[in-house]
């Protein structure tokens, strides 16, 4: 699957324009690429701010709107699968939270070097057009545990589908039998058939609808510098 095709981009210093962005977010066909973004967080911020609601994060007791998603360890482990330098599985960001925010941004400031930590994408509509309906039938109305929420991984609304998907946390949560092993790695399976790869550069800006599409990250170097800012928010 060619990137390009599901991509809309835009160079923020020459061919930006606002209103373009919000549209296709809204519309969630395409994620969208914003070349040559600002790398200063209240620019960040602001730009979100403008199009959307930010979603402040708990990190080591600061709730702050802006992540940095670099390696980092604490008494010689890493801090989580996203600050590690492990490839990181497509995946809903936020699946346990009480309301899961629809949007993320992800502006780069420090790529990893050559052809790793690349960003990988799935988009909700490719999977859907290859399910059998007792698999979506099954997907509606399964409830895994989410941490504390109990959630199915495909929800309907107004003839359209939705997708929360976080293996990891639904294996940590939810007593797995074997069927249900063997039916999670059959859908991961079509994720990963259907994913694509986009590869940030230093001041691209990635927007994504977190509700009808996953992501993930490819493995990185465990010096590697990389260095990504993230911005969870929801666009009504």
């Amino acid at each position: 699957m060619e990137a390009l095709d599901l991509l809309t981009s835009f160079d923020f210093e020459k061919d930006f324009n606002l209103q373009d962005v919000i549209k296709t977010l809204q519309k969630g066909q395409a994620i969208v690429l914003i070349e040559n973004f600002p790398l200063l967080d209240h620019e960040f911020q602001s730009f979100i701010n403008s199009i959307g609601d930010s979603v402040k994060e708990n990190r080591n007791n600061c709730r702050q709107d802006i992540f940095d998603v670099k390696i980092a360890k604490q008494n010689n482990f890493f801090t989580s699968i996203a600050t590690s330098a492990l490839a990181f599985p497509l995946h809903t960001d936020c699946a346990d939270f009480d309301v899961i925010p629809n949007c993320v941004g992800l502006l780069c400031v420090e790529p990893a070097i050559k052809e790793q930590g690349a960003n990988n994408f799935v988009f909700l509509r490719k999977i859907i057009n290859q399910l059998p309906e007792n698999v979506i039938h099954n997907l509606l109305h399964k409830k895994w545990k989410f941490r504390n929420q109990y959630r199915s991984v495909l929800s309907l609304n107004n003839g359209n589908y939705y997708i929360c998907y976080d293996r990891i946390t639904m294996e940590s949560f939810s007593e797995i039998n074997e069927k249900e092993m063997e039916e999670l790695n059959n859908l991961d399976k079509i994720f990963e058939a259907n994913s694509f790869k986009i590869k940030l550069k230093k001041q691209d800006l990635v927007l994504f609808r977190n509700d009808l599409l996953l992501h993930g990250r490819d493995e990185i170097a465990i010096d590697s510098k990389r260095l990504i800012k993230r911005i969870r928010f929801n666009m009504n």
